[in-house]
């Protein structure tokens, strides 16, 4: 009844479908279950910048150096003239008396006007909206989602960033004093699909 034409389409599609398996089945699991790797994720940085000194020791509000936090969906890295507001005058030194290896780097780049490349520690996927502003208008604080940083001395995830931790979020009874108690909501955020997928 069919061809041999068509009998070697069904062997080469067969084929395809199973090599396609054995890789679903080799990489998937990698590539399907990262919030076991992704916590804990801590990249080196240009600078040994320590969150532990600037927002631990010193107390530098967060929104200091992110100004992007409370007006914008992104929280913005700040450029090298926030951090030569204070190392114009504060340049720490070691125990010879020359200055640190990060203070000499970012003086370098000060003076050379190249721009710092930090890498992202805490990065959603593509397909995932995420606003800054709306979260920390609703008393989010920095550390629900990043973690404790002003104990950090090298910023790393907290939390593997994935669909059900921000899901088991949205959907805890929302705060007594909260806008969304006061509306009588169940739930501290909403939680449908054009939330976070736009």
């Amino acid at each position: 009844m069919f061809t041999r034409k068509f009998d070697r389409r069904v062997y080469v599609a067969v084929g395809v479908f199973l090599f396609s398996g054995a890789v679903a089945a080799s990489f998937g699991p990698y590539v399907l279950w990262p919030s076991n790797r992704e916590a804990g994720y801590a990249p080196e940085q240009p600078i040994p910048f320590s969150h532990a000194v600037h927002a631990g020791t010193l107390k530098i509000d967060c929104m200091y150096c992110h100004t992007g936090a409370e007006t914008g969906a992104q929280a913005t890295v700040p450029p090298l003239s926030t951090c030569m507001n204070c190392h114009e005058e504060v340049q720490p030194v070691d125990s010879r008396g020359e200055l640190k290896p990060g203070i000499v780097t970012l003086l370098d780049h000060w003076e050379s006007r190249r721009p710092l490349l930090w890498n992202k520690v805490s990065d959603l996927a593509d397909f995932a909206y995420f606003d800054h502003s709306r979260h920390i208008s609703a008393g989010i604080s920095c550390q629900e989602c990043h973690g404790p940083v002003e104990k950090m001395d090298r910023v790393r995830r907290e939390w593997g960033m994935k669909m059900s931790w921000c899901l088991n979020c949205h959907m805890q009874t929302p705060p007594p004093d909260s806008a969304a108690a006061v509306r009588g909501d169940a739930m501290r955020a909403p939680i449908h699909c054009t939330t976070c997928h736009r």
